[in-house]
């Protein structure tokens, strides 16, 4: 049985033009084709945007947080703890310490609500990628009033490099004869950047971090310790907050990127799998095509299969030799069709007409990412689908009489 379906699957492979220039079957194609495509498209969109927000979450900020566990900050005494501790962690690639504080941006009249953030910028290895962020200008706050501020910022302020910008602590208030006096300082940009995010590059401010303490009233006080891990330890973050708990005694909050971002990145997750069974119905309705070709192949073909019975033919083997051709065509539809989403996919990350707002989306430019799994299971639920509508009209196979199709 097996040698009679294999010789007319490989006749029909080797000359298919007649079943191909079937209406039934084009249609088939093109509904397959359509389906997977438009599938292949959103699950690259869906895990370019999770893959590119998460590296931008990952090199704008560091990966873990030390911070006092009281009401106070951390003192250079801490600092020196912390350090000479994490020296011996192999986890560990670079530390260092920061302030962090709110503050008002003031430029030619328009004024914005910032976030400053005091680095030591001299550092080798700074634990975000700050350095390579900065796209014109200078990263170097060589001056104590230095200051590199992002492109979203700039726009929104009109301010570019070489202006000079004033800053306004509202924290920082004193109590003068003339009343209430916020603490208030000129800056210069002497550098932009731009991380990729919105929300980062319309509000993070660099400036030295000496003049981030005298900004924020702080007497060799830091808000925080930043720490960056090496690559292969990233996903390990929160493990590693926990065992880093016990081993300082609980004496500093500890906190992961992961803390900050899981509730994200979970929602990105849960997104993308419920988008994956929505599109997969389009799959679902390409296979009523299936059924029609099916069914049409063998209502054609009724006086084939009558004379094939007659000689002995068994409806498994008619079933399987209608099976096999549905699942030829098929196949290729499929493969074809994730080929054209992976296309369209790579043309749409590079054209320039449409773009997202950032300040919703987080990102502005559309970003795909092609990961071997999500082809593999677009391909496997496709043909599964396939298969079962396949079987549907394959009964009639078995229904049919040779006295019926036979006069």
């Amino acid at each position: 049985m097996l040698k009679i379906i294999s010789y007319f699957l490989l006749k029909y492979i080797a000359s298919p033009q007649k079943e191909w220039r079937r209406f039934d079957s084009i249609f088939m194609v093109m509904g397959i084709l359509l389906s997977v495509s438009t599938l292949t498209i959103a699950l690259a969109i869906f895990e370019g945007y999770e893959t590119v927000l998460k590296e931008t979450i990952l090199g704008a900020n560091s990966h873990i947080y030390f911070f006092k566990n009281s009401n106070s900050d951390l003192n250079r005494e801490d600092i020196e703890k912390i350090k000479s501790k994490l020296s011996e962690k192999i986890e560990v690639q670079s530390v260092s310490e920061a302030v962090v504080t709110n503050a008002m941006m003031i430029n030619k009249k328009r004024i914005k609500g910032v976030v400053l953030r005091g680095i030591n910028w001299q550092a080798n290895e700074h634990p975000t990628e700050y350095k390579s962020f900065v796209r014109s200008g200078t990263y170097k706050l060589v001056s104590e009033n230095d200051a590199v501020i992002g492109e979203k910022l700039a726009q929104i302020l009109n301010a570019t490099i070489g202006d000079s910008v004033e800053l306004i602590s509202p924290s920082n208030t004193k109590v003068t004869a003339f009343g209430m006096k916020n603490k208030k300082e000129k800056f210069k940009i002497v550098g932009i950047y731009s991380s990729g995010m919105y929300e980062y590059d319309s509000k993070y401010v660099f400036i030295n971090l000496t003049k981030a303490m005298n900004f924020a009233s702080l007497e060799n006080e830091y808000t925080m310790m930043e720490v960056r891990l090496k690559s292969e330890f990233v996903e390990k973050a929160d493990y590693l907050t926990y065992t880093w708990k016990n081993e300082f005694d609980h004496d500093y909050q500890i906190r992961s990127w992961i803390d900050y971002n899981s509730n994200l990145f979970a929602l990105l997750q849960l997104e993308k799998w419920i988008i994956f069974i929505i599109l997969s119905f389009l799959v679902l309705i390409a296979s009523f095509n299936v059924i029609s070709s099916v069914s049409s192949a063998i209502l054609e073909k009724r006086k084939e299969i009558g004379i094939i019975k007659a000689f002995g033919a068994s409806n498994l083997m008619l079933k399987n030799l209608f099976l096999g051709k549905t699942l030829i065509i098929s196949f290729f539809a499929i493969i074809f069709g994730e080929i054209l989403g992976i296309i369209f996919s790579i043309l749409i990350e590079n054209q320039s007409f449409f773009s997202l707002k950032g300040d919703v989306y987080f990102l502005e430019k559309i970003n795909v990412a092609f990961v071997p799994l999500n082809i593999i299971l677009t391909f496997l639920v496709s043909i599964i689908i396939v298969f079962l509508a396949s079987m549907i009209p394959l009964r009639k196979i078995t229904n049919q009489e040779i006295s019926d199709v036979i006069h």
